[in-house]
């Protein structure tokens, strides 16, 4: 019993203690309470401006991406015709081998019928007589002929063909021109500009397949000129050979035969023959 109340006198004298010391204390919790709030308001106000700083990123990074664009969202329609032209110019490119395959093939057949337009009377495959009949020509006659004209109107198709393929190539760059002016975002942009740079390359390719087929013409017409060339003299020398194998095999038969025109039995008299003696002058005798 003694002891409990000892106990409480003690606790008392603790509560009295902590009373007295209550005002100091409280200005301590004050300061701290103070300071913890502050900092807190320090924080949020940071951790505000970080938001703030990131809405702005966002919003930066969204605009960017609008002037950017999706890419795969750009669909350019003339892309699927510019794919077909590039198919188109590779077949071209391909038939072009068969072109030797094709004058080797050349009958001569192919210069008849044809009349330039309408401006010469065309060659026709048949002649007809005075008297109403006929004869075939003959077509190995013309092969030189018939290998041009083939070449050439191959050509003429290719230029039809051509002046077709870039008539419509640059058709298509007048609305991708307005599509280009009223682009917003850089995909758009680079997309129409690429579909424009591949219609000027194909409009470009097509002008010099054409010049390459020019070319090829005027190889093959000077090729046929200088093997013309080459026939005829192939001709005269073979007439000049002739002449020659005919003198030496009358000459070796004259022999033969044991007489010689240069001498006579007499030997009394000699003929001398000038080089023009075939034309009836220049003829000189000696007695």
């Amino acid at each position: 019993m003694k002891t409990f109340i000892c106990f409480a006198l003690g606790l008392f004298s603790l509560s009295l203690a902590a009373r007295a010391q209550s005002p100091v204390q409280e200005v301590i919790d004050n300061t701290l309470i103070q300071q913890t709030v502050t900092n807190t308001q320090n924080i949020m106000s940071m951790l505000q401006q970080q938001l703030d700083e990131a809405q702005k990123q966002t919003q930066a990074l969204n605009d960017q991406l609008t002037r950017m664009g999706d890419p795969a969202a750009v669909n350019v329609s003339v892309m699927a015709m510019i794919k077909q032209d590039v198919e188109q110019s590779a077949q071209a490119a391909a038939n072009g081998v068969t072109r030797e395959d094709r004058i080797r093939a050349t009958t001569g057949a192919e210069a008849f019928g044809d009349n330039a337009y309408g401006l010469v009377p065309a060659v026709n495959p048949t002649v007809t007589f005075d008297d109403g009949t006929t004869a075939d020509r003959d077509p190995a006659l013309y092969k030189l002929h018939g290998a041009l004209i083939g070449d050439i109107n191959a050509l003429a198709q290719k230029s039809q063909e051509t002046d077709q393929r870039i008539t419509e190539l640059e058709q298509q760059k007048l609305p991708l021109m307005d599509q280009l002016s009223t682009a917003k975002d850089e995909a758009t942009i680079l997309k129409v500009q690429a579909a424009l740079n591949l219609i000027d390359n194909q409009i470009a390719s097509a002008k010099a397949d054409l010049t390459k087929s020019k070319l090829d013409y005027d190889v093959l017409n000077e090729k046929l000129k200088l093997q013309a060339m080459v026939e005829a003299r192939a001709k005269g020398e073979e007439r000049k050979l002739e002449k020659q194998h005919t003198a030496q095999s009358g000459g070796a038969a004259g022999g033969s035969g044991g007489s010689s025109p240069s001498s006579s039995s007499s030997g009394s008299s000699t003929t001398t023959t000038s080089p023009f003696s075939g034309l009836g002058w220049g003829k000189t005798t000696t007695p």
